[in-house]
């Protein structure tokens, strides 16, 4: 009797254990997802070491289908990127590891692109055909640009008309030195016919336009052909304050 009683906590776990499992109801830590970060080969890219919820996972690479790591379902938790040799902070992102499912990211860094941070959003979904992703790289110099952060404001031009709206997003708090979250925006219209995009910068504070020192309002980014594909547009301005941006196909 004294041995039965002595067990009965541990026999009682078992039943609901078991109980649980009858129901479909696994306790969420026994469930696992994945997360898969790809390196983009970029010059000089040092060694990148990942965390999750600041415990270590391992480096990442910049060749085949990058690296894939199994972490416990439901767990929210900012994953990390270091510069491993100097155990610098480079970038990070909080994500939620959803059960039984992929979550992909790719991170780009290199200081003389002035790209630091995570590409795309972690959902691992194509674009769609009739759509762009775009994330910007702020590179200004605060000679000229003097705010740690500002607003981006798009324009565009109606490829059927040619008249200049404006598109209906804003990129709030945009940082120097880092990539701003992904921005979808619609590379072709119901014709098939191609959009042309220019972004203006704008004082978060004030909501007011932010001239360039020649009185330019905006500057134009991104390529032809949008449709379906990924860009980062690195944005800087030359010794004369003037805007201009290029752009890295993903």
């Amino acid at each position: 009797m004294y041995l039965f009683l002595k067990r009965l906590p541990f026999l009682l776990a078992v039943i609901v254990f078991v109980a649980s499992c009858r129901k479909g109801e696994m306790p969420e830590e026994h469930y696992f997802g994945k997360v898969s970060i790809t390196l983009l080969n970029l010059p000089n890219t040092p060694k990148i070491m990942m965390y999750f919820d600041g415990k270590q996972l391992d480096t990442i690479r910049a060749v085949g289908d990058g690296s894939h790591f199994v972490l416990p379902a439901g767990k929210q938790g900012k994953l990390s990127a270091y510069d491993a040799g100097k155990q610098e902070l480079l970038a990070d992102t909080m994500i939620t590891i959803a059960a039984n499912s992929t979550q992909q990211f790719r991170f780009a860094y290199s200081a003389e692109l002035g790209l630091k941070g995570f590409i795309g959003s972690g959902g691992g979904g194509s674009v769609p055909v009739d759509s762009v992703d775009f994330q910007f790289s702020n590179g200004l110099s605060a000679s000229f640009y003097p705010l740690e952060k500002y607003d981006l404001a798009f324009i565009f031009a109606d490829p059927d008309s040619g008249e200049i709206l404006d598109y209906p997003l804003v990129v709030k708090g945009w940082s120097k030195g880092k990539l701003s979250a992904v921005t979808r925006l619609r590379a072709v219209n119901d014709n098939g016919h191609v959009y042309t995009y220019a972004a203006k910068l704008i004082d978060p504070a004030t909501g007011q336009l932010v001239l360039q020192p020649d009185g330019s309002e905006f500057f134009t980014f991104g390529s032809d052909n949008l449709g379906g594909k990924t860009q980062i547009i690195t944005v800087a301005n030359d010794a004369g304050g003037s805007i201009s941006a290029n752009y890295i196909e993903l």
